[in-house]
């Protein structure tokens, strides 16, 4: 029986092109700016020492600012750069430019099954703040208080199994009562080697799968 449900963020509750033809670009845009006027944020300053280590030398905020757009040109899964664009984000939410999207479909299912009193998480590549930012800045309002936990890359790969493993571990339950909701065939991959149950979302176009496909939330029955 499933007692929870884990979703991906991208291409599965939202739209692929709102994560990379409006978040990226956006961070990207705004970067070099909020690192001047930042740099002495207490948050700001982790990341930046954090960055540092990894790269074994202190940086300018401009070869800061280069090696990070080249990171975001390179879609690296990086979490520093998740963290760092979370506060980007959420700035942007703040002021009003930033309105984060929720296909419909998934909206309603996620409150019903929430109704039924099944729990909910998430596990995506962006940080867990990126994460809480689009799910209270909805067309809907603040929807957060559908999800029970989130997870990022911080727990592991998304295409690793030990990745599920930790995360049913992290909610007191066995893989099994879980089911994991993705896009991406690989991340299925793996949570159905950890032992979950798998569903891929197919919303444009037709793609071949291990796993059971459907095209919407709505056709998703628990």
């Amino acid at each position: 029986m499933i007692s929870a449900i884990l979703t991906d963020i991208e291409g599965t509750t939202s739209s692929i092109s709102f994560v990379k033809d409006v978040l990226f670009p956006y961070s990207r845009r705004k970067l070099r700016d909020f690192l001047r006027d930042h740099t002495q944020d207490r948050e700001v300053q982790a990341i930046l020492e954090e960055l540092f280590k990894k790269v074994g030398k202190r940086l300018s905020i401009e070869e800061t600012a280069e090696l990070l757009t080249q990171w975001i040109d390179q879609d690296k899964k990086e979490p520093i750069l998740k963290d760092l664009q979370g506060l980007i984000w959420e700035e942007g939410y703040r002021k009003g430019e930033l309105i984060g999207h929720i296909y419909q479909d998934a909206y309603q299912k996620l409150k019903e099954w929430h109704q039924k009193g099944i729990k909910l998480y998430v596990f995506s590549s962006g940080s867990v703040k990126a994460q809480r930012l689009l799910f209270s800045h909805t067309p809907y309002g603040d929807i957060t208080y559908l999800f029970s936990g989130y997870f990022d890359a911080k727990i592991g790969s998304k295409k690793s199994s030990e990745s599920y493993l930790k995360i049913a571990k992290a909610v007191s339950l066995k893989p099994e009562q879980m089911l994991f909701l993705s896009d991406v065939e690989e991340e299925l991959n793996a949570a159905k080697s950890a032992g979950m149950h798998t569903i891929r979302l197919v919303r444009d176009g037709e793609a071949f799968s291990k796993h059971t496909i459907v095209k919407d939330f709505y056709s998703i029955t628990i």
